[in-house]
């Protein structure tokens, strides 16, 4: 009778300070493919000139279907043929994968590599709450004071398009040509457990994070995306820029970050450079 009672008892209400529910965007797909080129080149060359003519128009197609964000780049080194494509409808990332497959190019295609994720608000992202904590003990401003009104609702505005920005993210354009992308977790060993630690402290860790990260505005775009139940790692992050130098930089810098030092694991890396669909046959040297 202990266990029925026990079972029919309500779950424990979370703890103040912990994580909520994270509000989820758009589906998110990295593939990563290389050409069978002994396939490619038994191939007539009448057939070749087709299968690009098929595989260029249904680029075109797709950067041009509503909803659909592709970006299709040359791997360095891993790979030969990178995409990444966002949309709202999984649905639609699965049959894009298979109107891949489908094309003349497309069987001569193997994946290397392939990452699904969603875009998500972060559930660590400072709030107005504390926005409005900051303004009261560290500038010590009166919270019916002008000013810190307009501070917090100037905040508030301020993280609305943030958060949409993060939930409905739209990808830079060829302006940031270089594309690196990487997925990551947090640790979870004996030692070092990420999940172990306080919500508050997490917060804390990311924030320094995030600062680190601002610092490369104006040189690095990035997009932060999670994985947890979708792939074999915890978020996948993409970063856009206009050479590989600010790549190497971002990346250094936030090693050095507490939260990356201590808890962050990664795994490969891969990098590319986009290309426009009518520069198929050049970029992949079809």
């Amino acid at each position: 009778m202990a266990g029925e009672e026990s079972s029919r008892r309500p779950a424990a209400a979370p703890q103040p300070g912990a994580s909520v529910a994270h509000e989820a965007g758009w589906c998110v797909l990295h593939l990563f493919q290389s050409i069978d080129r002994a396939r490619w080149l038994a191939t007539s060359e009448p057939d070749r000139e087709r299968a690009i003519e098929e595989f260029v128009a249904l680029l075109d197609t797709l950067a041009r279907e509503e909803g659909m964000q592709l970006i299709p780049s040359g791997v360095i080194g891993k790979a030969d043929l990178g995409l990444l494509a966002v949309h709202p409808d999984p649905r639609r990332i699965q049959q894009l994968t298979q109107e891949i497959a489908a094309t003349r190019f497309g069987s001569c295609l193997s994946t290397v590599y392939s990452f699904l994720s969603i875009s998500e608000k972060s559930e660590y992202i400072s709030t107005t709450g504390d926005h409005a904590k900051k303004l009261l003990d560290e500038d010590g401003l009166a919270p019916d004071s002008p000013d810190f009104q307009r501070q917090v609702a100037g905040f508030a505005a301020r993280m609305g398009v943030y958060v949409d920005s993060r939930v409905h993210p739209q990808l830079p354009g060829p302006d940031m040509p270089v594309v690196c992308f990487y997925p990551m977790s947090k640790a979870r060993g004996e030692g070092r457990n990420w999940y172990a630690l306080s919500f508050n402290e997490r917060k804390r860790l990311m924030g320094s994070h995030a600062d680190a990260g601002r610092r490369y505005a104006n040189r690095v775009s990035q997009l932060v995306t999670s994985s947890t139940g979708l792939d074999d790692w915890e978020w996948g992050v993409t970063l856009f820029t206009r050479e590989l130098k600010s790549i190497r930089d971002i990346v250094y810098e936030m090693r050095y970050d507490e939260g990356s030092a201590l808890y962050g694991l990664f795994g490969p890396f891969y990098v590319s450079v986009r290309f426009a669909p009518g520069e198929l046959r050049q970029a992949l040297r079809l």
